[in-house]
């Protein structure tokens, strides 16, 4: 189907909004569970609405021509990352590895936006036949307006209140602050607004997907921007297991169960007096036993634990170079390394991660003690990232633009950065000495390196002014492996469900082309 001028720009910006928002709520938020930060959603915005802008005004829109321009859209944003740009800025930049690139990029990346496009074409198939609202005069108009507006305010009150007792209270058993709400309801309002105008016939179709995109942006809106606890509390934010396990699901079964009882409530001119007796009983919820509880910091982190250990005979790292390992002393001595990964989200209010390491050895006639127990969330310089202090299998060094280019590429199971207590012999060299650690079970440089102050050489008291230690062999490693396996299997099954489910909806669409032709 072919569209003049102004439709297709109408149709590329629906695309650019749905696929951008697909590519936020699904795929970063439940596969990736990262946010590649503001150059990339606005960039990424720009580029699919250029593609399917483009596409669209030479190919038309339908299914084909999705799943075609959506190829072209994938091409183009991995080469883009590959090669012209980092994610992570303003901010920090972070240079995508091969596996975010190609080996899951390529796939998730399609699939949400291709979801997108086809969530759009589903919207744009059931307007163009649903006939424009017509009144006997300006005063009919306005009021039917007013109703309309009275309409989403009302369905989004009555939703909001379902998901405060069902999801905060029950499956969380936290109340999440007044501000929590008071952003919930102008996101709901809006929606409903937008949904109620836009979302064509009153259905069942309109009511499934209204509710599940209203949960969808309310989670996408927690995860990204929304703070629990204020205004009395400090602001925390959840994990993926509250936001997905937890915060989803019951703001689903809120919104299916608060819209679908206001469709009926019109019919009988109930819902204005029903809507005011839910909203005196949520006032009643700040002073419920739970809503008294404070919210701790840890609470709905979800973290991800990893943890190793070795011991025995290392080399200590002599000279000028801190990074030239053929240039060594032996050591003797231990280290053990736990850490719990937060989340990667650019914020560390949003997310810092926890870690604790110890590290004994004597070297050189001296004996050395190391304790690292906070989290180093930003480069001090910010020249690269350090993912909020803690990151699991990741490439760094090399030409990655992570850490020192005079290491080799490597892509250890744990590394984190974080700030230092150094003591020799009993003496403390420094409180806050920058530290990174790197536990690697396979590549070039297999053990586990303690660095102290590599980068700067400012470790006072040292006569090179750093340490940068290693052990070889690695006693003990133990890798949140299945709750990582687990969390990928779940995004690619929620990437699949919903692409398929608005590919559905939009080749049965009574718009669709040729079902048009046949009637």
């Amino acid at each position: 189907m072919l569209l003049i001028s102004k439709d297709v720009v109408k149709f590329s910006v629906l695309v650019g909004l749905s696929a951008i928002f697909i590519d936020a709520a699904i795929a970063h938020g439940l596969f990736w569970d990262n946010d590649p930060y503001w150059t990339y959603w606005i960039t990424k915005t720009f580029l699919i609405t250029t593609v399917f802008l483009f596409g669209t005004a030479w190919i038309g829109l339908g299914i084909w021509q999705g799943l075609a321009l959506t190829a072209v859209h994938t091409a183009i944003l991995e080469v883009y990352y590959q090669w012209l740009a980092p994610v992570g800025l303003p901010q920090e930049p972070e240079w995508l590895d091969f596996n975010h690139l190609w080996v899951t990029g390529v796939p998730a990346h399609y699939l949400a936006i291709l979801a997108g496009y086809f969530l759009a074409l589903w919207l744009w198939r059931r307007n163009r036949l649903t006939p424009p609202a017509l009144y006997a005069d300006d005063r009919t108009a306005w009021q039917a307006t007013r109703g309309f507006s009275l309409y989403a305010l009302i369905v989004a009150v009555v939703v909001l209140v379902l998901d405060g007792v069902l999801t905060q209270l029950i499956l969380l058993q936290d109340f999440p602050g007044l501000t929590f709400f008071v952003q919930h309801l102008l996101i709901g309002f809006v929606f409903v607004a937008v949904w109620t105008a836009y979302g064509g016939a009153h259905d069942i179709q309109r009511w499934l997907v209204g509710s599940l995109l209203l949960a969808l942006i309310w989670v996408s809106y927690s995860m990204y921007l929304g703070p629990r606890g204020l205004p009395l509390e400090a602001p925390t934010y959840s994990g993926y297991n509250d936001l997905w396990w937890r915060s989803f699901p019951g703001a689903f079964v809120a919104a299916l169960v608060g819209w679908g009882l206001c469709e009926r409530l019109v019919s009988r001119r109930l819902i204005l007096p029903t809507t005011v007796i839910l909203a005196l009983c949520a006032l009643f919820l700040p002073n419920s036993g739970l809503a008294q509880e404070p919210l701790p910091v840890e609470k709905g982190t979800n973290a991800l634990y990893a943890s190793a250990k070795a011991s025995g005979q290392g080399i200590r790292v002599v000279g000028a170079n801190p990074v030239d390992m053929n240039s060594n002393q032996p050591i003797e001595g231990t280290i053990s390394i736990e850490t719990w990964e937060m989340g990667n989200r650019w914020s560390h209010v949003q997310n810092t991660d926890a870690m604790r390491v110890v590290a004994s050895f004597t070297s050189g006639g001296a004996r050395y003690e190391i304790s690292i127990d906070k989290p180093m969330p930003r480069h001090p310089l910010g020249q690269y990232t350090t993912w909020s202090g803690v990151v699991y299998d990741h490439d760094m060094h090399g030409d990655t633009g992570i850490g020192t280019g005079k290491l080799p590429k490597m892509r250890p199971d744990i590394a984190l950065w974080g700030w230092a207590e150094v003591k020799r012999d009993g003496a403390v060299l420094a409180l806050m000495a920058p530290a990174h650690v790197m536990v690697t079970s396979r590549g070039p440089m297999p053990g586990v390196m303690l660095e102290i102050n590599t980068e700067d050489k400012a470790l006072t008291g040292e006569p090179e002014g750093y340490i940068n230690v290693m052990w070889h062999h690695i006693d003990a490693l133990e890798m949140p492996t299945a709750h990582t396996n687990t969390r990928l299997v779940v995004g690619w099954i929620a990437l699949i469900g919903i692409t398929a489910l608005f590919g559905v909806l939009s080749w049965r669409a009574p718009g669709d082309a040729r079902r048009v032709r046949q009637s």
